[in-house]
């Protein structure tokens, strides 16, 4: 009966969005990046953003010394950006903050948020930044609070954020009955795949990416590094658009460093587009590639994208 609600004790935790181990620390106190302070020192923003991080997890992330953390996993945010912008009547603020997720001085996580609002001139300045901390904070609450992070045990360093994720010159093909001929070699999908995924990933904004994606002609397994490898389960693609029914791709990647695997997915899209077997493809690829690319901006362990 005992080990029947403790998985019951389980199951109610997750679907709160509380992780199973223990809630998570938030640090009171918030860094600035050097030459991000604001202008209106005498603010105390920074504090809307915290609570606003503890009362939106409902439980999950606690303020550091409220309760006790067994899992060791503690939250801390740090501005990275804080610009503003004056026009006759307005003042536009653009604000990025950094969410770190460490155990035990451990980075597991990172993630930066960034939030652009405009305000009148005449709304007091530190009433805007309580506004855009309050938003920014939900924001980062509902990342920590619902991301699976990975587990960093012996001999794991942690990640390692700013440092460029290599990815192999071609997608890894393990059957290679899950995919013909035409996409392989007529329509260059296994190459053209990566080069389409680091050209979307590495121009994104809303912030832009801390590290790049760079592809190398390597064992991508064999490789050490920070790296993610991809690979393809099947991809089933033909001409004649829709009357040559329905079309899908699915894949799988793992970002990996070392010898700890960071986060991981698997991806299905579906489409009914292309009057050409490549075009078929890369209709395909389009969506998978959007997919991936958001997925890269917050990894997590486990993520299905559809």
């Amino acid at each position: 009966m005992n080990s029947l609600r403790g998985l019951l004790a389980m199951a109610i935790c997750a679907l709160a969005g509380l992780p199973a181990w223990g809630a998570i620390e938030v640090a009171e106190s918030v860094d600035y990046l050097q030459g991000a302070q604001p202008a209106e020192a005498g603010c105390t923003w920074e504090a809307s953003m915290v609570s606003t991080v503890a009362t939106r997890s409902k439980g999950a992330i606690t303020p550091v010394g409220k309760t006790p953390s067994a899992s060791g996993l503690r939250l801390s945010l740090q501005v990275v950006r804080l610009d503003l912008a004056r026009t006759a009547k307005e003042s536009e603020y653009s604000v990025v903050v950094r969410g770190n997720v460490t155990q035990d001085g451990k980075l597991l996580a990172t993630r930066d948020f960034q939030d652009d609002k405009s305000f009148k001139n005449g709304q007091p300045a530190c009433d805007a930044l309580r506004t855009l901390g309050a938003s920014l904070g939900e924001s980062a609450a509902d990342w920590a609070a619902q991301t699976r992070f990975m587990e960093c045990g012996e001999g794991c360093a942690g990640i390692h954020p700013d440092e460029t994720i290599v990815v192999g010159a071609e997608v890894v093909i393990d059957n290679t009955e899950a995919i013909n001929d035409t996409v392989r070699n007529d329509c260059r999908w296994p190459t053209a795949m990566v080069s389409r995924l680091i050209k979307a990933f590495n121009e994104s904004d809303d912030p832009p990416p801390r590290a790049k994606l760079e592809s190398r002609p390597i064992d991508i397994e064999k490789y050490s590094g920070r790296r993610l490898v991809l690979r393809l389960n099947e991809v089933h693609a033909l001409g004649g658009g829709g009357y040559t029914g329905p079309k899908w791709m699915t894949m799988s990647g793992e970002l990996r460093e070392g010898k700890a695997l960071i986060a991981n997915f698997e991806s299905h899209s579906q489409s009914g587009r292309g009057l050409t077997t490549c075009r078929s493809v890369d209709s395909l690829s389009d969506s998978t590639t959007e997919m991936i690319v958001k997925w890269l901006r917050s990894p997590t362990l486990g993520a299905k994208l559809k």
